[in-house]
């Protein structure tokens, strides 16, 4: 994909296509040339590409929060980034956050579901109370893979059914849907918690307003909250903000800027 990337880090090709379903083809020669274009053009541009990247990123950390697959606990770098948002609305008492709950829910209830089917299975064969479930145990659980000989073996037995093909539709079987529901509410309930409480520390956190969550598809697979900030911006953000601005008037940017405006009216 490096190759075929434009010098403004953007690939946009138009691939025509003649003949007819059984038998289509396709042109590449926009594709070719700029391939050929791009292995002499590239070289020089990669500083202005790095510095880019390196902005995008920046805001991208500035206006969302990222959570892995059944992630209900902070990580160190994201209480900085929380507390840092904290200390903000303290020194700016006239502005607030808003915060828009971004759930992959499918993809979260699948992981919910496979864990919940594990520890099913686990606890069953290993003869353990679920009120003697432990940390352990949960690691333990995580580790085990999806695929595990085992536990294939057992699920395969308890369904008994040759309609059923995926490790998807076994577990649906295995464990009561009811479940899941009440895990995801409580691991979104948890993740709520373990965001606002940096901000009733500091007795800021009338200032934070949750919306309700909306169900996407994320380009980068995972849930998030999209925070937006009302009022006064952060330093280090607005100056992020002049940089992109400045990077987008440049040369290997400029011809995409009618394709940005498109896409800002769409937002």
């Amino acid at each position: 994909m490096s190759f075929i990337r434009e010098s403004g880090d953007v690939i946009d090709y138009e691939i025509p296509i003649t003949g007819n379903l059984k038998n289509p083809k396709f042109h590449f020669g926009d594709v070719i040339v700029d391939l050929i274009k791009n292995i002499f053009i590239k070289p020089a541009v990669t500083p202005y590409r790095q510095e880019v990247k390196d902005v995008e990123t920046e805001i991208e950390k500035a206006l969302t929060l990222k959570w892995q697959m059944r992630q209900n606990i902070l990580r160190s770098n994201q209480e900085d980034f929380i507390e840092t948002m904290a200390d903000f609305l303290v020194k700016n008492p006239a502005a607030f956050i808003t915060v828009y709950p971004q759930h992959y829910e499918a993809k979260e209830k699948e992981y919910i579901l496979f864990f919940e089917a594990k520890k099913k299975y686990y606890l069953t064969v290993n003869k353990i109370k679920i009120q003697s479930f432990c940390k352990a145990d949960s690691e333990k659980i995580d580790k085990m893979s999806i695929k595990d000989s085992s536990f294939v073996h057992y699920l395969n037995k308890w369904t008994d059914d040759p309609m059923l093909f995926t490790m998807q539709d076994k577990c649906v079987r295995f464990v009561d849907s009811n479940i899941v529901n009440t895990k995801f509410k409580q691991l979104n309930r948890e993740r709520e918690n373990a965001f606002i409480a940096f901000f009733k520390k500091k007795d800021v956190d009338k200032r934070v307003k949750f919306y309700s969550a909306i169900n996407v598809i994320p380009y980068n697979g995972f849930s998030f909250y999209k925070i937006e900030y009302k009022g006064d911006f952060p330093e280090s953000l607005l100056k992020a903000y002049q940089k992109i601005n400045e990077l987008n008037d440049e040369a290997p940017r400029k011809k995409f800027e009618k394709e940005r405006e498109k896409s800002k009216s769409r937002l």
